[in-house]
């Protein structure tokens, strides 16, 4: 399927619903040189079935970055910078990223900022990645920190998404799942509650597909692509900043990012939602819901407030609809984390 997805003044093709064999068999690659950029695992699965579309008239080279979220680092942005110096500047050039949401958010600035005249195009893995490719928005973030370099938009001519690469994924899958989750906090409770339905366990969650959703996605990020992009950003970004946020993997920062934003937006702002009902839901999942004891949520709370000051919070009016901005404050996020861990203490003891 084939759609012009319309972003403010900016308009992009996404292919889906197809393999990417389908997909890359329909792209013009004669007389090109290709970049493929993209995560080990990714270069590891599916280089040499990317090396088949290649004609014999075109040229494909690999830039290759670590696993992690994150791998749109400073350091990273100039070694691929420095790798572009092998290709010709005469020649016809395709940038394609294959990978998660470091990799689109890479790719995408080193074309912005090149000299290189070529043609951008994303084939996420995932959910997540393809949500993130359908922001326009790329950061370089600094190695450690994860403070934020560089940021620019930039939207890509297409997005191939083979939706089949994601429904393969296990942990993957729930963390794609987050990134449906957002959109029905943000944007949509009933979607939301059809997730709750669609998804009542983890068997459910690892035997279904999410192709259905592919659709709501689209239509979810086209009218709220800021909001989505930056809600639970914030509090993820934190736990890069509190000691011991090593403790917690780029996924479980993910998650609890999206739960802390959500949780303090129901108590800053009194909104009706049974939040332990919804935690009782992920804990059916598979999520972790405990904050490791190493993690001081105190320290936590002031890096929150710190980053917040930088980039003021989308509040939400109701769940499912955002409204204005807004700083959160001490006495909001410790009566935040208390109210977490006092429903954390009677699931657990349930």
């Amino acid at each position: 399927m084939e759609v012009a997805y319309r972003h403010q003044t900016n308009e992009t093709l996404i292919i889906y619903g197809e393999t990417v064999a389908s997909m890359m068999r329909k792209k013009k690659l004669e007389n090109k040189q290709i970049l493929f950029c993209g995560n080990q695992r990714y270069y590891d699965l599916y280089a040499e079935k990317l090396r088949q579309f290649v004609p014999k008239t075109s040229s494909h080279e690999w830039f290759i970055t670590p696993n992690n979220r994150y791998c749109n680092t400073l350091e990273n942005f100039q070694e691929l910078i420095h790798f572009l110096d092998r290709f010709s500047r005469q020649k016809e050039t395709l940038f394609l990223g294959i990978g998660n949401e470091g990799v689109i958010e890479l790719l995408g600035f080193v074309h912005h900022v090149t000299n290189l005249q070529a043609e951008l195009c994303f084939l996420p893995v995932s959910l997540r990645s393809f949500a993130q490719s359908l922001t326009f928005s790329a950061q370089i973030v600094s190695n450690k920190k994860l403070t934020t370099v560089m940021e620019i938009d930039e939207v890509p001519q297409s997005i191939l998404f083979d939706h089949t690469l994601a429904d393969q994924q296990t942990t993957g899958k729930m963390v794609d799942l987050l990134t449906l989750i957002r959109c029905g906090i943000v944007s949509d409770y009933s979607f939301l509650q059809s997730l709750y339905v669609n998804f009542p366990t983890r068997e459910a969650l690892l035997q279904h597909s999410f192709s259905a959703f592919s659709e709501n996605l689209i239509n979810y990020y086209q009218s709220d692509s800021e909001q989505l992009r930056d809600f639970g950003k914030i509090f993820e970004k934190a736990f890069f900043q509190t000691e011991n946020g090593s403790l917690l993997s780029n996924s479980m920062k993910a998650m609890f990012g999206l739960l802390f934003e959500l949780g303090w937006n129901i108590t800053a702002s009194n909104l009706h939602f049974n939040f332990k009902n919804f935690m009782i839901w992920l804990v059916r999942l598979g999520f972790p819901i405990v904050v490791p004891a190493g993690i001081s949520l105190a320290d936590y709370g002031q890096q929150v407030i710190a980053l917040a000051q930088e980039k003021p919070l989308v509040g939400l009016v109701q769940i499912g609809k955002v409204g204005a901005k807004k700083l959160p404050t001490q006495k909001e996020l410790l009566q935040t984390f208390e109210a977490y861990q006092k429903i954390v203490t009677e699931i657990r003891g349930e």
